[in-house]
This record gives structure tokens, C-alpha cells and sequence, in this order.
């Protein structure tokens, strides 16, 4: 199952001079602040059920939740003009639409794809000199592997 993507940004930045603010805070209105912040990040909406230590602890918050989904909106219409620019300029056709069905090859054009694939399938000839003896060895290889292992069994542990 595929994931559905996620609009808007995906996170916020909380910076460390707000950790003075959290401490001040009691707990109790620190945590409903936090998940108050977290809503807003989501929705966009204000809380209403926060007292008044919560509340001014969401107002430090708030402003790096702001920042962060104006930067997505920046980033993606940023990416929207640099779309525009590349597949729709003046220098370049539009994009074919994938509904519309390709024409199948005609005879001259089926004669012409024969012709390359066999100027590209062509058969190679044996290369004029052998191969050094270095790179073929006429040791077979059972030889070889008996050689391995002897040299293994020497091999002080």
C-alpha cells in the first residue's frame, strides 16, 4: 500500500533559547502548550484552552512554526516556477498528453530499425594477436586448486 503523501511542512525548528521559557512553565501547562503547538502546526488554529503561562509558552513557539511553513511554501512554489520554466518555456514543446495513443511504425520506418540493429549486432572479429600468457594461464583449474590448498596446509597458523 502505497503512503499518501504529507501536505505542508514536516517539522519546525525549537531552538535552545527557548528552553528558558519551557523551564519557567510548570509542567502541566508546558505539555498542553507542546501539543497546542503541535495542533497549530497541523491546522492552523489558535488555542483556546490554555492559561496563561501555556498560552504565552505557545507565543514563543509559534513564530518557528510560521517560519517553517512559509519556508515549504516558498520551497514548493519555488520548484513550481522552476517546473514551469523547464517543461513549458517558449524553446521548448509542450508535453504530449500520455492519453494519446503512439501510431504504430510504419513499413519504411520498420525497414530502418532492421538496418541499425544490425549495424549495432554486428558480428566481431577474433582480435589480430593472442593474449598475453600472463592474462591465460594453462594451468587448469582443479591444478590450481590443489596448489591452494597445499600452500594452505604449509601455512604456519
Amino acid at each position: 500500500m502505497a503512503k499518501k503523501k504529507q501536505e505542508g511542512a514536516v517539522w519546525f525548528r525549537m531552538f535552545r533559547n527557548i528552553r528558558n521559557v519551557v523551564d519557567a512553565v510548570p509542567d502541566e501547562s508546558a505539555g498542553a502548550a507542546l501539543k497546542a503547538v503541535f495542533a497549530y502546526f497541523d491546522t492552523g488554529e489558535l488555542p483556546t484552552n490554555l492559561d496563561t503561562l501555556g498560552y504565552a509558552l505557545f507565543l514563543t513557539i509559534k513564530p518557528a512554526v510560521d517560519e517553517s511553513n512559509e519556508d515549504y511554501k516558498r520551497a514548493v512554489e519555488s520548484g513550481r516556477k522552476g517546473s514551469q520554466k523547464r517543461w513549458e518555456g517558449e524553446d521548448r514543446p509542450p508535453i504530449p498528453s500520455l492519453a494519446s495513443p503512439i501510431a504504430p511504425l510504419t513499413e519504411e520506418e520498420k525497414e530502418t530499425e532492421k538496418e541499425i540493429k544490425k549495424d549495432i549486432y554486428q558480428e566481431t572479429e577474433q582480435p589480430l594477436r593472442p593474449l598475453p600468457k600472463t592474462l591465460v594461464r594453462e594451468i587448469d583449474f582443479n591444478e590450481r586448486r590443489e596448489l591452494a590448498l597445499e600452500k594452505l596446509r604449509n601455512y604456519p597458523a
